[in-house]
């Protein structure tokens, strides 16, 4: 759906369903802090990747080997996604929940729902000028009370997140 869109065209997104996380596959999502998330392997063990820059600092070849031997397949998988699923369009993706979590179905101010559609429509109605990054934190925020889902905010390249969301 994404590949084909043309540079200039402007493309939002929601998905309210169970493992959505990547529905669009998009290379670059962010975290509630406004940063790109990285490859997993390389985020769990930050200990380990500060290990090889201290390496790559004092010249201990050996340990740095070791390291990019380890998590080459890992990088090159991600140079490869940014690359294959980069788009000339500007998509913007916001879903639910991660692609482990399920989408919790709900029941809102009277009515059937779907939870991050209510804490979406609750967060635009409360304010309309908001970053992206704000966008995210208050739509986790109003979730965090009742529902284990995370909502993920992703895209097709890399923006601001202190930038205005404009829908």
């Amino acid at each position: 759906m994404v590949k084909p869109l043309q540079a200039g065209v402007k493309f939002f997104a929601i998905f309210d369903s169970c493992h959505s996380g990547s529905a669009l596959d998009l290379p670059y999502t962010y975290s509630t802090r406004g940063m790109i998330k990285g490859p997993k392997s390389l985020t769990e063990d930050k200990g380990q990747l500060m290990k090889a820059g201290m390496s790559l600092l004092t010249g201990n070849t050996k340990q740095l080997m070791s390291f990019a031997k380890k998590n080459a397949p890992s990088i090159m998988r991600t140079g490869k996604n940014f690359m294959n699923k980069s788009s000339k369009a500007d998509v913007i993706s916001l879903s639910g929940c991660k692609d482990d979590q399920t989408s919790a179905d709900a029941f809102e101010d009277g009515r059937n729902t779907g939870a991050m559609s209510y804490a979406f429509i609750k967060t635009m109605r409360e304010s309309r000028d908001l970053t992206y990054q704000q966008l995210l934190n208050n739509i986790r925020d109003i979730l965090a009370s009742k529902y284990t889902q995370k909502p993920q905010l992703s895209t097709s390249h890399h923006i601001d997140m202190s930038s205005k969301f404009i829908l």
